[in-house]
C-alpha cells in the first residue's frame, strides 16, 4: 500500500453516513460503524478463543503479551489493509458489487442502471468499466458479488499489480487473494466449531454428567455434528436469502462479535477488582463502557427499529403483513416462496439478537456487580489454580535480552538427561 500510494476519492463522510439509507449498510454511522468493522482493535471472537489457542503456542506466561497484544495489532493493520483495498475501488465498481442481486437484477446492464441511478457525486458507471474489471480478474462477472471477499480479493489485485506484474498478473492476486481469506475464514470457523462443541458439551453436562468428559467419544460426536448442522444452517439461510444473506446476517456476526468483546472486557474487570488492582481497574473499564453502549445501542436498533431495512422485526412485519394480504412479491423478494424465507429468517435473527444482547446485559451487570463487591471488600475470593513455577527457560519475547541470550547458552549446555522432558503439547 505505501509503495503504490492508491489514490481515494471516496469522500470522508458520505450522505449515507446520517441518513442511513445506504444501499450496501443500512444504518447510520453511529452504532453500525463499530458494528460493520467487527475485527481490528477489538474483538470478542479473538479474546475467548485464545485462551484455548494462545497457551499451546508459549513457553512461559511472559510470552501471552507479545502474542495477545502483538496478535491484536496484526489484527488492526489486517482491518486497515482492508479498508484502503475497498476505498481505493472506484465506487461504481464497489455499489457495483456489494448492492444484492435483486437491486441489480445479477447483470451489467442491471448493475449500470441502478448504480448510475444512485446520484452520487463523481460517479458514472459504464457496462466497459466492469466488463474490463472482471476480465482482468479472471471472473465471468463481479456484478452483485456481496460477502465482502471479492471486494477485498479486487482492492487487493488492484493494489498489489502496482507492485507487481502490472494488469496482466491482476487475475493471480485476485485469487491469491481469494484464496488467502479462504484458508483464513477456515482455521477462524475451525476453532469456533471446536470450541462451540466443548460449550455444548459443558452446557449438556449439567443435566446429563457424562458430557462433560471431553474424551467420551459419542458426546463429542454429537454436539459436533449438532455444531456442524447449525453452520449448515447458517450457509444455508444465507445463500437462500431474497435480501442477500451478508447483508442480513453480517449485522447479527458483528454484533455478535463485539458483544463477546464486551462480556471479555467485564471479566477482567471483575478479575482486576478480585485481585486488588484497583488502580489498574480503568484500562478493562474504559473499553468496556463503549463498547457496551455501542454494541447494545446497535442490537436494540436491530430489535426495535420500525424501519424494515434496519429492524429484523419489522421487516419481519411488513413481509408477513403482504403475505397476508395476498400479495405474491414484495420489495426484493419475487416470488411467494421468497416473501416466506425472508419472514423465516428474520424471525431466526431477530431472536437470536434478543438472546445475545440478554444474555450479554446479564454477564456485564453480574461483572459490574462482582466488581462493587470487590472494591467495599478490598479485594475479593480468587478461584484459580495456584501458579507452579515453570522447569524450562525461554525468553519472554520474540527478541531474547542480553541476559536471557547467556541463560539460552547456558540452558543449551545442559546434557539432555539433565532438561525437565516437555510433555502434552
Amino acid at each position: 500500500i505505501v509503495i503504490t500510494r492508491p489514490e481515494i476519492s471516496v469522500p470522508a463522510i458520505t450522505p449515507y453516513a446520517t441518513s442511513g439509507t445506504g444501499p450496501v449498510v443500512a444504518g447510520t454511522l453511529f452504532p453500525f460503524l463499530f458494528v460493520t468493522i467487527a475485527c481490528g482493535a477489538l474483538s470478542g471472537f479473538h479474546a475467548l478463543i485464545s485462551s484455548g489457542t494462545t497457551p499451546k503456542m508459549i513457553e512461559k506466561e511472559r510470552q501471552t503479551r507479545f502474542i495477545g497484544y502483538g496478535g491484536m495489532l496484526m489484527e488492526s493493520f489486517v482491518a486497515i489493509m482492508a479498508l484502503v483495498a475497498a476505498l481505493s475501488i472506484d465506487r461504481g465498481i464497489y455499489f457495483a458489487m456489494n448492492s444484492s442481486g435483486a437491486a441489480t437484477g445479477g447483470t451489467i446492464e442491471g448493475a449500470v442502471t441502478f448504480v448510475n441511478g444512485l446520484g452520487l457525486t463523481g460517479v458514472n458507471l459504464t457496462q466497459e468499466a466492469l466488463s474490463t474489471m472482471a476480465s482482468n480478474v479472471g471472473e465471468e462477472s463481479i456484478v452483485s458479488r456481496t460477502g465482502g471477499a471479492p471486494t477485498l480479493a479486487v482492492g487487493i489485485a488492484q493494489i498489489m499489480q502496482g507492485v507487481f506484474g502490472g494488469s496482466g498478473m491482476m487475475a493471480f492476486w485476485y485469487h491469491f487473494a481469494i484464496m488467502f481469506e479462504a484458508l483464513f475464514i477456515l482455521t477462524a470457523v475451525d476453532a469456533g466449531t471446536r470450541v462451540a462443541r466443548f460449550m455444548l458439551q459443558d452446557s449438556i453436562g449439567n443435566f446429563v454428567p457424562r458430557f462433560r468428559d471431553t474424551s467420551w467419544r459419542a458426546g463429542a460426536w454429537i454436539c459436533t455434528a449438532v455444531m456442524v448442522a447449525g453452520w449448515g444452517a447458517i450457509l444455508i439461510m444465507g445463500v437462500t436469502d431474497p435480501l442477500g444473506g451478508i447483508n442480513t446476517l453480517f449485522p447479527l456476526f458483528g454484533i455478535a462479535n463485539q458483544l463477546l468483546a464486551a462480556i471479555a472486557l467485564a471479566v477482567c474487570m471483575a478479575i482486576c477488582a478480585k485481585k486488588g488492582l484497583f488502580r489498574f481497574l480503568w484500562i478493562p473499564a474504559l473499553p468496556l463502557a463503549f463498547a457496551a453502549v455501542v454494541t447494545i445501542t446497535a442490537s436494540f436498533l436491530k430489535i426495535f427499529s420500525p424501519v424494515p431495512a434496519i429492524g429484523y422485526w419489522a421487516q419481519h412485519t411488513a413481509f408477513k403483513n403482504a403475505l397476508a394480504a395476498g400479495e405474491e412479491s414484495f420489495g426484493t423478494a419475487t416470488s411467494v416462496a421468497a416473501m416466506e424465507a425472508v419472514v423465516r429468517n428474520t424471525f431466526i435473527q431477530g431472536t437470536l439478537s434478543i438472546i445475545f444482547v440478554v444474555l450479554s446485559i446479564i454477564v456485564i451487570a453480574t461483572a459490574i456487580l462482582a466488581t462493587i463487591r470487590a472494591y467495599r471488600h478490598g479485594g475479593g475470593k480468587e478461584n484459580e489454580d495456584t501458579p507452579v513455577p515453570s522447569r524450562i527457560f525461554a525468553p519472554a519475547g520474540l527478541i531474547p535480552s542480553p541476559a536471557e541470550k547467556e541463560l539460552e547458552a547456558q540452558w543449551s549446555a545442559l546434557e539432555p538427561g539433565r532438561r525437565p522432558a516437555r510433555t502434552g503439547h
